[in-house]
């Protein structure tokens, strides 16, 4: 099973509202904001459907769109460098 985890050399800043992230020493800073900041903040140590039941906990998604978020989401955040999954 794999779970998701921060990428390796990250820069982030959270202000509460937004998250400023960049994969580093090349960027670019991706700025997260509503689901995609939900997700970026709920990813780290969740496999997919965990995610998914914690995006339905904190009233992010519904039960019908919480699974589609989460892939959405998620492999967004992995395309630009930003998670990765592990296996565990």
């Amino acid at each position: 099973m794999t779970r998701f985890a921060q990428a390796p050399d990250v820069g982030v800043i959270d202000d509460g509202i937004r998250v400023f992230a960049a994969a580093l020493p090349d960027g670019p800073v991706v700025v997260l904001a509503d689901i995609a900041a939900a997700v970026w903040r709920a990813a780290p140590g969740r496999d997919l459907h965990a995610l998914a039941v914690r995006l339905i906990e904190d009233g992010i998604c519904t039960e019908d769109d919480a699974h589609s978020d989460a892939v959405l989401f998620t492999h967004a955040l992995i395309d630009v460098k930003l998670l990765h999954e592990e296996e565990f």
